[in-house]
């Protein structure tokens, strides 16, 4: 697949699992996207992001890891730089429940923080033929800019559905939260993902959505709320 981006705030805060995965797709995939943006003028302006993912799914399993690096300069000066890992392995069950465990790290100092690792397990129930809820224990560790480390144990919840509003128009919201075990109501993680898919045709299909992530207990200096914008063309070159 092949992926160009119109438009994203600083790039993207949040990545939204559910719509990384190939749920019911059997067979090995392999897939690399890039978007390279530059402008000159009164602004020299660059921007590059590249993804390598790959898939192992078969009845009983599901499997896939994604590698993802991305850098914003404004003349010359470096405005924004990220780095992240994702792998899950999903246990296919017979009835409505798959369990699987993930893991995953990411990079980013103009989010405030170093770096950020998660460890985790769970289930993931199949409430109906669209919607999916998430339920499972996590490690958080996570490193400011200041070298300051800090590991949280954490429930994990998610819900994600996709509606149909139109002919191929679908409304996708996803909802993450994160607490603490040890202190539930004052150091939580929470997110929203409002995602709206065009499809121009069967290959071709343009994505906007609106992205919410509220940190009740954020690094130092950081605010406590971060949102963001984007638009993507995707088109499938299979």
């Amino acid at each position: 697949m092949m992926c160009l981006s119109s438009f994203s705030a600083f790039g993207q805060a949040i990545v939204n699992i559910e719509d990384l995965r190939r749920e019911g797709e059997v067979g090995f995939f392999t897939s690399i996207s890039a978007n390279l943006n530059a402008s000159r003028g009164n602004r020299d302006r660059d921007f590059y992001s590249a993804q390598l993912r790959f898939d192992n799914n078969s009845t009983n399993v599901e499997s896939f890891l994604i590698l993802q690096q991305s850098e914003r300069k404004s003349n010359d000066k470096l405005m924004d730089e990220s780095t992240f890992m994702h792998g899950r392995y999903i246990w296919v069950g017979e009835a409505e429940i798959n369990w699987e465990i993930f893991g995953q790290y990411s990079e980013n100092p103009f989010r405030n923080y170093k770096k950020r690792s998660v460890i985790g397990g769970g289930l993931r129930y199949e409430l109906s033929k669209s919607a999916r809820l998430g339920a499972g224990l996590l490690s958080e560790d996570e490193t400011d800019l200041g070298g300051q480390s800090k590991t949280t144990e954490r429930l994990g919840f998610y819900l994600h559905n996709s509606f149909e509003i139109a002919e191929n128009i679908d409304f996708k919201p996803t909802i993450y939260f994160q607490p603490s075990i040890d202190d539930f109501e004052n150091d939580y993680k929470a997110s929203m993902i409002l995602a709206i898919d065009f499809k121009v045709n069967q290959n071709f299909k343009i994505t906007m959505q609106y992205s919410s992530f509220h940190d009740s207990d954020p690094p130092m200096l950081a605010e406590k709320t971060d949102e963001s914008i984007s638009t993507m063309f995707s088109y499938n070159l299979n």
